[in-house]
């Protein structure tokens, strides 16, 4: 039986107190239809931890490791040195495998299929890797060494993507391994964390008291901690997402999908202690990343300096990653392409259109900017 959503408590406390969704007050009786939505959103649940399904996903060849973190390839694709490559890039918080769900629902494998060589990045415990103690030790001691090797496995340079924190990340690894690089894919990766709607600056201010004390306490931010910000950030969409699980044929594919998708994000990683107290000091609380503020190996990142072509997918559906605080990494950039793909931030990878909207894009960005 699975125990998620984490936190249960949580979650459901959120959902019970969204405004504008169930109506719920705890100071006075609550109307019919929100005790029908909590009815529905618990029996949701219910169903979720009771389902049968177990995701499976394919084999993957490890042929890189340093610390903790490690790429993989699909079994004998990385012999196909003919196929331009690609290394994806995951962010930090959750686990790798969103790339490659199941083998329905995978980008990883389909870009495999697509005449391309897909690689994927996996961070593995970062808490225990000495190589991640610092956003300059990820980008230097493990991104930079990551690209160079995959490049060096492709005989030339390589395509980077980098997803939602990832991409953040591949920005500082880009101008530190240009020489590897082919080209760019920012997947809903933030950049101008103040701009657009800032609905996630003002949960991360609101919440950021608490994580303080946690990662003083632990050593690390808890993976528990990231989820309630991430709920914060739409409190009814649990209890519509639960809802709608439960009307579901529990025997469909869609059924199976959201099982997967679900397991996947209660399934989360917790953070460095200095690694989150960076990201939230400075990318969040100082935009460094935006004012020009950050800095890895001595000198201020600057995508607009990059002689890279590169693909920027953003969203203005997504509530994770505002479209203007990920589009506004493009400032600069002589040679890029944007895509708004109308789809939610886990809709990018895993949605019923992720295919015909995402990942077609990106494979014939990566033959196009072949080298």
């Amino acid at each position: 039986m699975r125990k998620g959503p984490h936190p249960l408590s949580v979650q459901i406390s959120l959902a019970a107190n969204a405004p504008g969704v169930n109506g719920a007050d705890f100071t006075a009786r609550p109307p019919l239809e929100a005790v029908e939505d909590m009815r529905n959103m618990l029996l949701g649940i219910q169903k979720y931890q009771n389902h049968p399904y177990q995701p499976k996903r394919g084999k993957l060849e490890t042929v890189w490791e340093a610390g903790t973190a490690s790429v993989s390839a699909i079994p004998g694709h990385a012999a196909k040195k003919d196929l331009p490559a690609i290394l994806l890039v995951p962010s930090m918080v959750n686990r790798a495998y969103i790339l490659d769900l199941v083998p329905e629902r995978s980008m990883l494998r389909w870009l495999g299929a697509q005449n391309v060589r897909p690689y994927i990045l996996d961070w593995g415990e970062g808490v225990e890797d000495e190589g991640q103690q610092s956003i300059e030790d990820i980008v230097l001691q493990r991104l930079v060494p990551a690209i160079e090797f995959v490049a060096q496995e492709s005989g030339g340079k390589t395509c980077v993507l980098g997803y939602c924190m990832g991409g953040t990340l591949v920005a500082g690894a880009a101008q530190n391994a240009a020489q590897f690089i082919s080209s760019l894919v920012f997947l809903a990766a933030p950049w101008d964390f103040h701009a657009g709607t800032r609905t996630m600056l003002g949960q991360v201010q609101f919440w950021a008291p608490s994580a303080f004390p946690a990662i003083a306490e632990k050593g690390h931010l808890p993976m528990d901690w990231m989820q309630v910000l991430f709920a914060s950030l739409a409190p009814g969409s649990a209890a519509k997402k639960f809802a709608s699980f439960a009307e579901m044929d529990q025997d469909s594919d869609e059924a199976r999908l959201f099982v997967a998708v679900e397991d996947w994000l209660n399934d989360g990683v917790d953070l460095p202690g200095p690694v989150a107290q960076q990201c939230i000091k400075e990318w969040f609380f100082e935009n460094a990343t935006a004012a020009g503020k950050w800095q890895v190996c001595g000198q201020a990142v600057d995508p607009g300096k990059l002689d890279i072509p590169a693909l920027i997918i953003t969203s203005k559906r997504d509530r994770l990653v505002d479209y203007d605080t990920a589009v506004s990494v493009s400032a600069g950039m002589g040679r890029k392409q944007i895509i708004d793909t109308g789809t939610g931030h886990i809709g990018m990878i895993a949605g019923s259109s992720a295919v015909e909207k995402v990942w077609a894009p990106i494979a014939g960005w990566v033959k196009k900017n072949a080298t």
